[in-house]
């Protein structure tokens, strides 16, 4: 019984309790009380994730491209080539170790397979694609192989499509070689450049250069590795010419090179003059056709000497720098370095061909 009557008076309290909820409900008596309203917590705005860079342009027939490793080697063909050639035809490159691993034969090896080098940021034209090589010209190596310049196939790895930005000025590495140093920490340097290696000027402070690089961004040289220069040839003498050529004595030589890392004859001589903003013909043939002839009693420092097997223009196989005193510097051969020897050897006097001088009169 006492359950009973317990269950019929909750059942009363809670009839009363739901009529006095739709009273209020109605809007008969008095409203409830005003609940705070309480501002939500404002949405967390999702922090930005890194902008991914835009791919490069791919490398198209036609278009210009520009060296992204310090130097890279054309060659006569596209690949494969040798296990002991991969330091230099990966990005970055390291032709020091990639001579050092060579045998006299290895580089031997090398006379029917190169036919040049690009030093860093220096121009091409695509001429085609295929797989992971381009064929391109040189711009910057004049030659009588290509009116548009030096033919022969590189890495696509080491180029990127597009033009050299254009500054009033530009820095040219005047030492052996020159750290390329990250503006965010100049103490940390990303590759060595070659002598005659040339970009364009950002700015330049007492200290170091900012120079644009060909893959986009900026770098920085030391001031006391290169010379801020305008376009053209800049004024030059002979002793300049010599002075410069003896900065490599004892350089290896290397068949096609045209880095301070190892020249052959004519690479070094055109790059010897491509300093100083006077460009010559890739090869000692093509240097002979241009320039002022010299009698032999008339030779000045800085005059080139050209070596002829059959006595013809096109027989030319050897140049080498005229230093002064009977004496000329050159790049000889494969196992040897740059040395200065008298211009009157026996080996070289039976076939001297001629000299040529690139500087105007004084």
């Amino acid at each position: 019984m006492r359950l009973r009557s317990a269950h019929v008076l909750w059942v009363t309290v809670a009839a009363v309790v739901l009529v006095s909820a739709v009273v209020v409900s109605r809007g008969d008596g008095p409203p409830p009380p005003a609940v705070p309203k309480v501002d939500a917590p404002p949405a967390e705005t999702p922090a930005p994730g890194p902008v991914a860079e835009p791919p490069p342009p791919a490398l198209a027939p036609g278009g210009p491209a520009l060296v992204t490793v310090a130097v890279a080697t054309v060659w006569s063909t596209p690949g494969p080539t040798r296990p002991v050639d991969a330091p230099s035809t990966t990005n970055p490159v390291d032709v020091p170790r990639w001579l050092g691993a060579m045998s006299l034969n290895d580089k031997l090896w090398l006379v029917d397979h190169l036919v040049t080098q690009a030093l860093y940021g220096e121009r091409v034209v695509i001429r085609e694609v295929a797989g992971d090589w381009a064929r391109v010209v040189v711009t910057g190596q004049p030659t009588s192989l290509d009116p548009n310049g030096y033919p022969g196939w590189i890495p696509t790895v080491q180029l990127r499509a597009g033009e050299s930005i254009q500054t009033p000025t530009s820095a040219v590495v005047v030492s052996p070689s020159a750290p390329l140093r990250d503006p965010a920490d100049p103490a940390r340097w990303t590759v060595d450049l070659s002598y005659n290696t040339r970009l364009p000027v950002l700015d330049a402070g007492a200290r170091y250069v900012s120079v644009a690089l060909p893959a986009g961004g900026r770098g920085l040289l030391a001031t006391a590795d290169v010379e801020v220069v305008g376009p053209g040839p800049r004024s030059t003498t002979g002793a300049d010419l010599v002075a410069g050529a003896r900065l490599f004595s004892g350089t290896p030589y290397l068949w096609a090179g045209t880095s301070s890392a190892g020249y052959d004859c004519s690479g070094f001589t055109a790059a010897l003059y491509g300093v100083r903003g006077i460009v010559l013909p890739r090869d000692a043939d093509d240097q002979a056709g241009v320039g002022v002839p010299v009698d032999r009693s008339s030779i000045q420092p800085g005059d080139l000497l050209l070596y002829s097997s059959n006595g013809e223009q096109r027989g030319i196989h050897h140049v080498s720098m005229y230093v002064g005193n009977g004496m000329m510097i050159q790049s000889p051969a494969t196992g040897r370095t740059v040395e200065t020897v008298p211009m009157d050897a026996p080996a070289y006097a039976r076939e001297f061909w001629g000299a040529r001088r690139y500087l105007p009169p004084p």
